[in-house]
């Protein structure tokens, strides 16, 4: 019995010891890499080596992940910047967008035609209007033309056609602002339609990056919902595998619980060993089957089963013993006193085995609270060493922005100093320059409103000497007038005497000469009537013309018109539907906004269910090898988390250094910052202040532009004004001119009289033998005749010096004129030249500065070069201001070395000097 027991035992053992051989064997092929560590740095390194399996996949998904929701949110900033769209559900409004813009493009296009066709018709009517000017301006110039082909108008008929020159002048002037106005809607007209192509093409380019946008939103969507879906499914998995690992725990639980029962039972109602040989069998199958299910299960368990197998032995050796002592009988008492000695024996010892057993699964059981507890502790202080590490990280990397912030704060400090002086030192240049050349413009004011007004008052003279000259001049033509009319009374009283002598002869001579003046005087009637006639029907001409092109520029005014409004309440829709396109922007991006927080609340919830399921993992997995652990773990925990705690001590006096010296830099950044706020302020302020004296000083520009245009417009007046007086005075000069021929006529008729007298004398003479009675009659004539041939000759010869005086006077004004055209021609092209360099240097700002000292050596020449004919001759003065401007601009040229360059050609004018000579001069100066 006691052999059989026995052999059973170590069945049992041999039995159980394989099966934890076959498991060491399985856990050692695992542990070889790590054999030389113990078992639960073992079990760590397991963990490890399946994070380092696992985290580089979760990682580079996460990554793909986080780059494509970045992606989509770049997409979505810019549909919701360009496009009505303000979350993801809305990409069916899109197609209403993209046809709103095809809409919008078509519109502009047709509104683009339409203002080229405006445009065309406008530059058609501006060619007309052209033409119509040049025909005004020829009939303008046959106008005086027709005024020097007759001079023998008299002075109503001039009044007239001066109220109608000035008439038409007037409608010229209108019709010139007209066309002003009409380039200026046409440019207008122009700028708005390249803003329309502008605006199309930038409409065109965008639609089709929003579509492009679209086509890739859409492709990056279907992905992101193909990765969620995936997420979904793995999430599920996890989920699945936790509930089977779940329930596989919840079995061995109830399986170990059924197991102590069964033991229980056996040992209570268990007589025969074959059975309990037989169960105990069972029971050892089932705990290797058991065993290799779960290969990773404590050795407290197994321990407890071989307790358990144990009992069982004993209580079955002890029903064997009672059935033999009942067939052997007495003869074996003695034998199975002893025998019985020996198993009370066995079964104390086993006992107080069992009582051991208990004590060691308590102390297990306390060991392995201990343990979670420790590995609690453990994960904790991981997690806090983790978070420190990242806290480190980003601090590094926060003091190292925070170290390029300061390089380029203090980059751009250096860089705001430069420029700051740069900036002061250009500033004084300018500013100094700026003043001198007003004060040199001021200067040139002064002295161009001196001159000005010395030639106003020079012509002034200049007038009213020519209005002396001609109340003399038409004082002697009365005077001239009044001897022929004396002449004429004296000649009638002749003829009277005359009549006496020779009535018929006298009569028909008198008849003849009327005759003949009646037939000049007709012919010069007829000429004149026909060249008023020719003048009036023109005039009526132009007349029509222009009222027809009156009514043109109406009917086109009233056409323009219609097209501003238009093209106003076009603008007011446009600017409606720009507010409504900013509407919708600003509702997509808040749209974009919160679809944007969703995807992270989503994204985090997944993170916090993966590090969940992580977490339930690593405690099943650290339950399972929790189990596999005895004592020495405690003591390895224990040191790792002094470890740990030594190391995190250390980690939070390094943030604590860290921090101090992130509150360090954040204090100079601070500092640092309120510098460079100090700095632009103080840009700001200095630009601020330039502004100021940029715009002042272009006021003061624009002043003195403003008076040199006021005195251009007076100086163009005068120069009408004296074209006005040198017409009239040429005018009156064709008058004196005629009428010196008038007069000479009349001498000439005087002579011819005066031969025919003679002539009479002699018929007398002869005749005044035969007469005696008419002797005395005749010589009384005679004596007459004498008296009125000695004061005709005397008044001939009066008339000859009033002649010559004329002529002369002619001469003078001729020459005059011949000076005041070449003055006036000089002055024309000054200013033409003056208006093209103003023209040319109003665009840059830079150039307007060395364009001051041409102005200044054009103006002087163009004030001194209308005087240099008749004023050197006459007044000293003038010599004067021209010795003070020679001897302004050799001081400016001598004292201003950059401004050498600019005065040379002036100097080379005013002194008369060859490029020899000017070479001569520079290298002097040198």
């Amino acid at each position: 019995m006691f052999k059989q027991l026995s052999q059973l035992s170590k069945n049992l053992t041999d039995e159980l010891a394989k099966g934890l051989t076959d498991e060491m064997n399985e856990g050692q092929e695992l542990i070889d890499k790590n054999s030389d560590l113990p078992a639960d740095i073992q079990a760590r390194l397991r963990k490890f080596d399946k994070y380092e399996q696992k985290y580089p996949l979760l990682l580079n998904a996460y990554k793909l992940e986080k780059s494509k929701g970045e992606k989509l949110g770049v997409l979505l900033k810019i549909l919701s910047e360009n496009t009505p769209i303000s979350s993801l559900d809305d990409f069916d409004s899109l197609t209403s967008f993209f046809q709103n813009t095809n809409l919008k493009t078509d519109m502009l296009n047709e509104e683009i035609k339409r203002l080229t066709t405006l445009n065309n018709e406008q530059t058609l009517e501006l060619e007309k209007l052209r033409c119509g000017r040049k025909t005004s301006n020829g009939q303008e110039d046959e106008i005086p033309q027709a005024m020097t082909r007759n001079p023998e108008h008299t002075d109503e008929n001039f009044d007239e056609q001066n109220k109608e020159m000035v008439q038409v002048k007037e409608q010229r002037d209108g019709l010139k602002k007209e066309l002003e106005l009409k380039n200026v809607e046409q440019s207008t007209t122009a700028a708005t339609l390249r803003a329309l192509e502008s605006e199309t093409r930038g409409s065109a380019d965008a639609t089709s990056k929003l579509q492009q946008d679209l086509s890739e939103c859409k492709n990056k969507l279907e992905n992101e919902k193909e990765a969620h879906q995936k997420t979904l499914s793995d999430l599920e998995e996890f989920k699945l595998q936790n509930d089977k690992k779940t329930s596989e725990v919840q079995q061995l639980i109830s399986k170990r619980d059924e197991i102590h029962t069964a033991d229980v039972q056996h040992t209570n109602g268990s007589q025969n060993a074959q059975g309990l040989g037989r169960d105990t069998q069972n029971m050892a199958s089932k705990s290797k089957k058991k065993k290799r299910r779960c290969k990773n299960n404590t050795m407290g368990n197994i321990d407890g089963v071989s307790s358990i197998n144990s009992d069982q032995s004993s209580k079955t050796t002890n029903s064997l013993s009672s059935e033999k002592e009942l067939k052997e009988a007495l003869e074996n008492l003695e034998v199975c006193q002893k025998k019985l000695k020996d198993l009370q024996q066995q079964y104390d010892s086993i006992v107080s085995e069992h009582h051991d057993e208990g004590q060691r699964e308590t102390v297990l059981q306390d060991n392995e609270s201990e343990i979670e507890a420790l590995l609690k502790e453990k994960d904790e202080s991981v997690q806090k060493l983790q978070e420190c590490k990242n806290l480190l990280k980003e601090k590094a990397e926060e003091l190292d922005s925070n170290k390029d912030i300061l390089k380029s704060v203090g980059n751009e400090l250096v860089t705001a100093k430069d420029r700051i002086k740069d900036f002061e030192s250009n500033n004084k240049a300018a500013t100094d320059e700026i003043k001198s050349q007003l004060e040199i413009l001021r200067n040139k004011n002064s002295d161009s409103i001196k001159n000005y007004e010395i030639t106003q008052n020079e012509l002034r003279k200049k007038i009213s000497a020519l209005e002396k000259e001609k109340s003399s001049i038409v004082e002697e033509a009365n005077e001239v007038k009044a001897s022929l009319n004396k002449r004429n009374q004296e000649q009638e009283i002749l003829m009277t005497n005359y009549k006496r002598t020779e009535e018929a002869f006298t009569k028909m001579k008198k008849e003849n000469s009327s005759l003949s003046d009646q037939l000049r005087e007709l012919a010069t009637l007829k000429r004149s009537e026909s060249t008023l006639k020719m003048s009036v029907t023109q005039k009526e001409k132009t007349i029509v013309y222009l009222e027809q092109q009156i009514k043109e520029y109406s009917v086109k005014e009233d056409q323009l018109s219609k097209s501003v409004r238009d093209m106003k309440v076009e603008n007011t829709r446009l600017s409606t539907k720009l507010t409504q396109l900013s509407k919708d922007n600003e509702d997509m991006k808040s749209n974009v906004k919160k679809s944007e927080e969703t995807m992270e609340k989503f994204i985090k919830e997944n993170g916090t269910l993966s590090e969940r399921l992580e977490v339930l993992k690593e405690k099943h997995e650290t339950l399972k090898d929790v189990k596999s652990v005895s004592h020495e773990q405690v003591g390895v925990i224990r040191r790792q988390c002094d470890e740990l705690n030594i190391k995190l001590k250390e980690a939070n006096k390094k943030i604590a250094y860290l921090e101090d010296e992130l509150n360090e830099s954040a204090l100079a950044l601070q500092e640092r910052t309120k510098e460079a706020s100090s700095m632009r302020r103080i840009i700001s302020e200095s630009q601020l202040t330039e502004e100021t004296q940029i715009q002042k000083l272009e006021n003061s520009l624009k002043s003195v532009s403003e008076e040199k245009d006021r005195l251009e417009n007076e100086l163009v007046l005068q120069s009408a004004v004296t074209n006005r007086n040198l017409q009239e005075l040429r005018e009156a000069n064709e008058g004196l001119k005629s009428q010196v021929q008038e007069l000479l006529a009349k001498e000439r008729n005087f002579q011819s009289e005066m031969s025919r007298l003679t002539a009479l004398k002699a018929e007398i003479e002869k005749t005044k033998s035969e007469s005696t009675k008419s002797s005395h009659e005749l010589e009384c004539a005679i004596t007459e005749l004498r008296a009125g041939l000695s004061t005709s000759e005397k008044k001939l010869r009066g008339l000859e010096t009033a002649n010559e005086s004329l002529k002369e006077l002619n001469n003078d004004l001729t020459k005059k004129l011949d000076r005041i055209s070449k003055n006036y021609k000089q002055v024309s092209n000054q200013l033409a030249n003056v208006k093209e360099r103003n023209i040319s240097r109003r665009p840059s700002r830079s150039n307007s500065v060395l364009s001051i000292p041409d102005r200044a050596s054009v103006e002087p020449l163009s004030r001194h070069g209308s005087h240099t004919g008749e004023l050197v001759k006459d007044t000293h003065s003038d010599v004067n201001e021209k010795i003070a401007y020679i001897k302004n601009v050799l001081l400016g040229f001598l004292e201003h070395k950059d401004q050498r360059d600019m005065l040379l050609p002036v100097m080379s004018t005013l002194l008369q000097l060859d490029s020899n000579d000017e070479k001569r001069l520079m290298l002097s100066i040198r």
